[in-house]
C-alpha cells in the first residue's frame, strides 16, 4: 500500500485540517479493506432493520452466513496471499509488468477452483437441510469472495485511490440498500442475494483497476531472479486460522453459542463485541498507512540504496539511524492513536451499546476485545516491518505464536467462565507482540550484519 500512501501524502501538503479529513479518510477506508467493510456492512443492514420485527431472524441469519464465508474464504486463500504478493513484487521490482495480469490470473484460478470444489462439497455434505436457492447464493457468494481478497492485494498497491474507494464504497452502499429493499421482501434470500451482488460489483471493479494500470499482452514472466517464498503462504495460513480460532472456539462451544441456519452457530455473548471492536481500529489502520507504508518505506528504501550504490560507512550508519527512528515513531504513532481510541471506548462503552440496541452485559468482553483488536494491529505492523526487512522466518514465529496462543488461551477462559471471556484473544496478542518487539529491536539493531550476512 506504499504506492497510495505516497499519492495520499500529496494531500496533506496542502496544510489544510480539511485536507488531513481528507487524507486520513482515503486511508481509513483503503486500509480497512473488504474485510472491515464487510463487517461494517452487514453490521449496519442489521442496524437499519432492527426496527422490522418481523426481518429479524432473517437479519441473523444473514449475518451470521456472511461472517461464515469470509471466515472460511480469507483461511481458504491465505495462503496465496502473501505468497503472490511477494512474487509480483518482485516482478514489478525486475521490470516484467507486462506478466503482472497473468501472474493474477493464475493466482485467481488457484483461488477460485479450489473455493469452488469446497463451497460445492460444503453444502452437499452440511446444508441439504437449507433451501436450495439459500446453498446458491453461498456458493456464489464464497467464490466471489476468494476472487475479492485475490484483487484486493492488487488493488492496494495501485495509486488511484480515489477510484479504488469509489469501488469500495459503491459495492457495500449497494450491499446495504439493496439488502434493506430486498430483505423486507424476499427474507433472508433476499439478504443474500443483495451481498452477491454487491460482491460482483466489488470483484468487477477492481478487476477493471487492476487491468488499466497494468495493460499490455498476456505473457509469461521471464523466472530468472524471481522465487516462490513457500514460508509466506505458512504466514498467511497461520495469521488467517489465528485471527477466527477465537471465534471458531465460541461458536462450537454449547454453552455460548446457539444453532442460527444449518451448520451455523453463532455466538451473540462474543459475536458483538468482537465485530463491533473490529471497527474501532480504521484510525490506527489509517496511521498504519502513512507511518509504517510511506515514512517507513522512504527510509528503508534510502538504507538499500546507500548500500547497492556503494555508499560511506557513515551514509550507512546515517540511513541505517533512519531506518530505526522511522520504525519506532512508526509504531509509537500506532499506539498513541490506537491508545486514545481504547480510552474513548472504555468511556462511551455503555452509550455505545445503548445507542446501538445492545444490552450492558456486553461491556466487559467489549473492553477485552478493543484492546485484543489494537494488539492485533500492532502485530500486522510488526509484520508488515519483516516483511520488507524480508526475515521471514520472524513473521512465522510470531504468527504461529499468535495462533498457538488463541487456541490455548480461549480455551482456557471457555473453561475459567464468562468473566473471562474476550481475554485469550487479547492474551495470545499479547505474547505475540511482546515476542515481536523484542526481536524487532534486537533485528534493526544489528539489520547491517543481518544484510551483509544473508547477502553472501
Amino acid at each position: 500500500m506504499a504506492g497510495i500512501g505516497f499519492e495520499l501524502r500529496r494531500i496533506l501538503r496542502r496544510g489544510s485540517y480539511l485536507a488531513m479529513m481528507e487524507a486520513y479518510g482515503y486511508a481509513g477506508v483503503v486500509s480497512s479493506g473488504p474485510w472491515l467493510l464487510s463487517i461494517f456492512g452487514i453490521l449496519l443492514l442489521g442496524f437499519l432493520a432492527i426496527g422490522d420485527h418481523t426481518a429479524r431472524a432473517s437479519v441473523i441469519q444473514f449475518q451470521v452466513s456472511v461472517t461464515y464465508l469470509i471466515a472460511v474464504s480469507l483461511i481458504l486463500t491465505g495462503p496465496l496471499q502473501l505468497l503472490f504478493t511477494r512474487y509480483i513484487a518482485d516482478m514489478l521490482f525486475a521490470r516484467q509488468t507486462r506478466s503482472v495480469v497473468t501472474v493474477l490470473l493464475t493466482m485467481l484460478i488457484t483461488a477460485l477452483v479450489p473455493g469452488t470444489i469446497f463451497a460445492v462439497a460444503a453444502l452437499l455434505l452440511f446444508f441439504r437441510a437449507t433451501p436450495w436457492l439459500y446453498q446458491v447464493l453461498m456458493a456464489m457468494a464464497f467464490i466471489e469472495l476468494c476472487g475479492v481478497w485475490v484483487l484486493t492485494i492488487m488493488g492496494t498497491s495501485l495509486k488511484d485511490y480515489k477510484a479504488l474507494v469509489s469501488w469500495y464504497l459503491f459495492a457495500y452502499a449497494t450491499v446495504v440498500a439493496l439488502g434493506l429493499f430486498l430483505g423486507r421482501r424476499f427474507g433472508l434470500d433476499g439478504y443474500m442475494l443483495a451481498f452477491v451482488l454487491g460482491q460482483g460489483i466489488l470483484l468487477l471493479g477492481l478487476g477493471t483497476l487492476v487491468i488499466r494500470q497494468f495493460p499490455g499482452f498476456v505473457q509469461w514472466p521471464e523466472h530468472r531472479g524471481l522465487r516462490w517464498y513457500w514460508s509466506l503462504a505458512l504466514v498467511g495460513t497461520a495469521f488467517n486460522l489465528a485471527v477466527w480460532t477465537d471465534k471458531f472456539w465460541f461458536w462450537f462451544s454449547p454453552a455460548t453459542s446457539a444453532a442460527i441456519i444449518g451448520p451455523l452457530r453463532a455466538s451473540p455473548i462474543y459475536d458483538v463485541p468482537i465485530f463491533l471492536s473490529y471497527l474501532l481500529i480504521v484510525p490506527g489502520l489509517a496511521v498504519f498507512l502513512f507511518r509504517l507504508e510511506t515514512d517507513f518505506v522512504e527510509a528503508y528504501d534510502a538504507y538499500n540504496r546507500a548500500i547497492i550504490d556503494g555508499g560511506t560507512y557513515e551514509e550507512l550508519k546515517s540511513a541505517k539511524l533512519r531506518m530505526l527512528l522511522a520504525t519506532r515513531s512508526g509504531l509509537g504513532d500506532i499506539a498513541k492513536v490506537q491508545g486514545v481510541t481504547v480510552l474513548l471506548a472504555f468511556a462511551f462503552t455503555q452509550p455505545l451499546l445503548a445507542l446501538l440496541g445492545y444490552s450492558s452485559s456486553y461491556a466487559r468482553i467489549f473492553q477485552f476485545d478493543v484492546i485484543g483488536v489494537s494488539l492485533q494491529l500492532l502485530l500486522m505492523s510488526l509484520l508488515n516491518v519483516y516483511f520488507y526487512l524480508d526475515l521471514r522466518g520472524r513473521s512465522v514465529l510470531l504468527t504461529l505464536t499468535f495462533l498457538l496462543g488463541n487456541v490455548i488461551f480461549t480455551g482456557m477462559t471457555l473453561w475459567a467462565g464468562p468473566f473471562f471471556y474476550g481475554l485469550g484473544f487479547l492474551a495470545s496478542l499479547f505474547v505475540a507482540d511482546l515476542l515481536g518487539l523484542f526481536y524487532l529491536s534486537r533485528d534493526l539493531e544489528r539489520i547491517d550484519y543481518l544484510t551483509f550476512m544473508r547477502a553472501q
